[in-house]
């Protein structure tokens, strides 16, 4: 089992290598949010590794294209 952690630990620092080198902008709290991790801990939740900058919100993305959409077919 540790040697299955180990190369689980390996593709999660290859994922976050890969997205540093890639993006415009690369932030560490997109990665993983420490400040908010170690606050779970303490708290003794046990989701403090999901600790991350919250991702966009597909349903309100979809709903502002549906309304960009009709917007534009109204507007010419």
């Amino acid at each position: 089992m540790r040697i299955v952690d180990h190369y689980e630990s390996m593709a999660k620092q290859a994922m976050f290598n890969r997205y540093a080198q890639n993006a415009k902008r690369a932030n560490e709290k997109k990665m993983f949010d420490a400040k908010t991790a170690r606050k779970r801990v303490m708290n003794g939740a046990g989701n403090w590794k999901e600790s991350r900058e919250a991702r966009i919100n597909v349903e309100r993305y979809r709903a502002a294209q549906k309304a960009m959409k009709a917007y534009r077919m109204k507007g010419g």
